[in-house]
């Protein structure tokens, strides 16, 4: 049961509303519905029947995305290297934030590019690091009261491959690994010139002083990565908030927990409902976005450079661990509560539903 899914489910829509946006709306709707067709159980014991609906696997759905989040988490903790870590992160200005609600899936690609050769350019000077670095990036699109704040984090180890390939490179130091200051003026240098070559019309909206300023770029570490790692698997596979954060979501308001950023104390955020399903909306991702990325020689492409790595680090050779049981629920009886539940047939797909503006 999720308690922002069953409000979602209940949302009016509003009039202007992205085709995205809408989309991800009906999907919740009919998530875990007879809409969606699903098993049927019988116990073995008392005779009684069960039905389980199928899930809509939405990235925007609060209820889907458990599985593939414990499989990713696993993934990655079983890749951790045996050297520190650090969680690096780019922002994009509020100045350019309307451009990046224009067009998300072009600026959102446009932002994995430019920090990432970013990191990779700082690094290669040799009086900083002089290596190649292999790390994994994950976009959020949204501040701590959900407004519009897109941001990428990197899982970066503390080192890099030689340019040879032949050599481990470690980090000058255990607490520091690039300069924030040049890669905040390097990664604001290269947002400009594509701004600029690719969208000059767009480009010119922007005020000049935005080249001019400090951009916000954060490095600390993140000890041996799990913890970050953990961390930013919460929002992999799903969208902005979760249950755990919600204090009240009725018809009229929505009120949930944040932290504030720069006291660091627990507050809370009161949102009518119109006004908190804007602001959730706006992060449903683009069909066929990646939310996560991987760059250098954690590269997919890059399997080789990855193994001499390890080699050279001599690290253990680590399985990822399975991912947790999914929930036996269903095959507990709700009529005498053992978990004695047989499937014995299927419930086909419902017709689907007329558009959500004709309702």
């Amino acid at each position: 049961m999720s308690v922002l899914a069953d409000w979602l489910a209940r949302a009016r829509v509003p009039e202007r509303c992205a085709p995205r946006a809408r989309r991800a709306l009906a999907a919740i709707r009919r998530c875990r519905t007879p809409a969606l067709g699903g098993h049927v159980y019988r116990c073995t014991e008392c005779a009684g029947t069960d039905f389980a609906y199928h899930s809509c696997h939405h990235r925007a759905c609060p209820r889907c995305g458990g599985e593939r989040t414990a499989a990713w988490t696993a993934q990655q903790e079983a890749r951790l290297l045996p050297v520190p870590y650090f969680l690096v992160t780019f922002t994009v200005p509020e100045e350019l934030r309307a451009v990046f609600a224009a067009e998300p899936a072009l600026m959102h690609d446009r932002l994995f590019r430019e920090s990432a050769a970013t990191l990779q350019q700082v690094a290669a000077e040799r009086r900083l690091l002089g290596a190649e670095l292999g790390f994994v990036g994950v976009l959020h699109t949204w501040g701590r009261q959900l407004q519009h704040h897109p941001h990428v984090h990197y899982i970066v180890p503390g080192g890099g491959l030689s340019a040879d390939g032949n050599k481990w490179v470690n980090a000058r130091q255990r607490d520091w690994l690039l300069p924030v200051a040049k890669l905040a003026a390097v990664f604001r240098g290269r947002m400009e010139a594509v701004l600029r070559a690719s969208a000059p019309a767009r480009h010119a909206l922007i005020p000049a002083g935005t080249w001019r300023s400090r951009w916000v770029v954060h490095c600390q570490p993140a000890g041996s990565g799990e913890a970050v790692v953990r961390y930013l698997a919460r929002y992999v596979s799903r969208t902005a908030i979760s249950d755990e954060r919600l204090v009240v979501a009725d018809d009229e308001h929505v009120v949930f927990n944040y932290t504030d950023a720069k006291t660091q104390q627990r507050r809370q955020c009161t949102l009518g409902a119109e006004e908190f399903l804007r602001r959730y909306l706006q992060h449903v991702p683009p069909a066929g976005q990646h939310r996560v990325r991987y760059f250098g020689w954690l590269h997919p492409a890059a399997h080789a450079r990855r193994m001499t790595v390890e080699t050279l680090l001599q690290k253990p050779i680590v399985l990822a661990a399975p991912p947790p049981e999914a929930p036996r629920w269903h095959l507990r009886c709700p009529h005498c509560e053992r978990f004695t539940l047989v499937r014995v047939g299927t419930l086909p797909r419902q017709a689907r539903a007329p558009p959500l503006c004709q309702r």
